[in-house]
C-alpha cells in the first residue's frame, strides 16, 4: 500500500488544539488537587505535547511560532553548597500523623518570586538532586513520566535515576515519630509535574496574550490538615 500524503493543518486548527491542551491540563491539575495523584501523569503528557520537540515531532508552541517566549521559573537554581538533597518544585507538609510531598503552589504564596528565563534553561536546568548525586531537570522528569511511566506508555524498565527518586526515596526525607520511621507519602515526581503545570499556565498567561484567557493558573484550595498518613 502506498504511503498516504500528509496534509498541513491550518493555523486556526492548531490554535484550537492549543486551547484544548490547556483545557486538558487544567482538568488534570484540578483532579490532582482533588486527591487523584495519578493525574500528574496526564499533566506530564499535556506539557510534553505543548513544549517538547524531538526529531520531526514539533511542539504546539513551535507550530504556532511561540517557541521563543520566556518561561516562568519557580524553582530557582540548585544551591551547589547544599550537602542535603533538593527538590525545588515541592514542599513538605508534616503533622503528627505523617508527612507528604506537595507542589509549591499547594502552600499558597510561593517561597520565591517566579522569574522569566529562556525555554532552554527552563527545560534543562536541574530542579532536584538526590542522595546519589543524581540531578534531574524538568525535561527528564516530564519525559520519564510521560513516555515511560504511565503518561502515554508504560515501559518494562525505567531510568535508574528516575526509579530511585520515584520508587526508592532517594531524596531521603523521612517521617519520624518515636519508633516509627517511614518515607514521606506522595510521589515527588508527580508533585513536580503539578508545579511545572503552574509554571506553564503562568507563562502562557503572561507572555501569550491571545491565549491568556485560557491559561489562568489553577490555584489549589487552601492547605488544610493533612490526612492520616499513618497507615
Amino acid at each position: 500500500m502506498s504511503k498516504r500524503k500528509r496534509v498541513r493543518r491550518p493555523k486556526d486548527e492548531l490554535q484550537r488544539e492549543f486551547r484544548e491542551q490547556l483545557q486538558l491540563l487544567r482538568l488534570s491539575c484540578k483532579a490532582y488537587d482533588g486527591g487523584l495523584e495519578a493525574a500528574g501523569k496526564h499533566i506530564a503528557l499535556s506539557i510534553r505535547v505543548l513544549v517538547h520537540q524531538h526529531g520531526q515531532s514539533r511542539s504546539l508552541l513551535d507550530q504556532l511560532n511561540l517557541s521563543s517566549i520566556r518561561f516562568m521559573d519557580s524553582a530557582g537554581p540548585l544551591n551547589p553548597n547544599n550537602v542535603l538533597t533538593d527538590c525545588m518544585l515541592t514542599i513538605i507538609q508534616v503533622s503528627p500523623l505523617g508527612g507528604r510531598y506537595l507542589p509549591l503552589i499547594a502552600g499558597g504564596d510561593l517561597p520565591r518570586p517566579m522569574r522569566p528565563i529562556s525555554f532552554v534553561n527552563w527545560w534543562n536546568n536541574p530542579v532536584l538532586k538526590d542522595m546519589n548525586r543524581y540531578a534531574l531537570c524538568r525535561r527528564e522528569l516530564i519525559l520519564n513520566v510521560a513516555d515511560t511511566d504511565g503518561g502515554a506508555h508504560v515501559d518494562p524498565e525505567l531510568d535508574e535515576a528516575y526509579m530511585a527518586i520515584s520508587r526508592e526515596n532517594s531524596l531521603g526525607w523521612e517521617f519520624r515519630k518515636g519508633d516509627i520511621v517511614r518515607a514521606l507519602a506522595g510521589r515527588p515526581e508527580l508533585a513536580c509535574m503539578r508545579q511545572v503545570a503552574h509554571e506553564v499556565f503562568s507563562t502562557i498567561n503572561s507572555f501569550v496574550p491571545e491565549f491568556s484567557a485560557d491559561a489562568s493558573p489553577v490555584i489549589p484550595p487552601p492547605l488544610g490538615p493533612p490526612p492520616d498518613l499513618s497507615t
